[in-house]
């Protein structure tokens, strides 16, 4: 192997694509770049790498900076290194994604870097690549899903049936036959029905359900 060449200047740089289900659709958290190029540009919240960091120490960093909690599990994605992805020189960034839970896990988001959870239903234009990473995170996550179940690390303790296929059809940008959907999900039997009924906005009885931990986490380590 040669040795590294120490005029190489090349930078590596951390992003995390960190997804939510709140107000009907998905959300990832996003921040405001604060400097050139693209400054005022919505981005995903991201820190370069120095020599003394590992990618996990960084992680935990920007997760603690932009929302005030670094006990989010995020798995690694990619590596994006096209020649020009940055106008600034060459810059390697090793991107992550996981799932957040609004209303179990602690956020404060940080005003001071514009850190906030943007909607995805709609298109959105963030600089960079980095709408590529999403879109691979996206990917990513609706291969699981097909498989393995989802909503443990998204929905409240206690849901509707409509929820849930609420959070299914914005991952999977798709609609569902809600028989059919109700159907496939007590099928596969992950699911406990609670004594006690949520009223929806017209009046009507809405059965609430939660998940069978037991068979959740086995389902989620061998897939349906």
């Amino acid at each position: 192997m040669s040795s590294l060449n120490q005029n190489q200047n090349i930078g590596i740089s951390v992003s995390i694509c960190l997804f939510c289900y709140t107000e009907n659709q998905k959300k990832v958290l996003t921040v405001i770049n604060n400097e050139e190029p693209y400054k005022g540009a919505l981005i995903l919240p991201n820190k370069i790498l120095n020599a003394n960091e590992s990618l996990e120490d960084v992680c935990s960093e920007i997760l603690k900076y932009n929302i005030g909690n670094s006990n989010i599990y995020v798995e690694q994605l990619n590596a994006f290194g096209k020649l020009y992805r940055h106008p600034n020189g060459r810059i390697i960034c090793i991107s992550f994604y996981g799932l957040i839970n609004l209303e179990k896990d602690k956020v404060i988001l940080n005003e001071k870097s514009g850190a906030s959870f943007t909607g995805l239903d709609s298109n959105i234009d963030l600089a960079f690549d980095h709408n590529d990473m999403i879109n691979m995170a996206l990917k990513r996550i609706k291969r699981r899903m097909k498989y393995r179940p989802l909503g443990k690390n998204l929905l409240p303790d206690q849901f509707t049936m409509n929820e849930l296929e609420g959070l299914y059809a914005s991952f999977l940008s798709k609609k569902f036959d809600k028989r059919n959907f109700r159907r496939r999900i007590l099928e596969m039997d992950f699911l406990r029905e609670i004594k006690k009924v949520q009223r929806n906005t017209r009046g009507r009885k809405a059965i609430l359900y939660e998940f069978d931990p037991k068979k959740y986490k086995n389902y989620s380590k061998t897939g349906f």
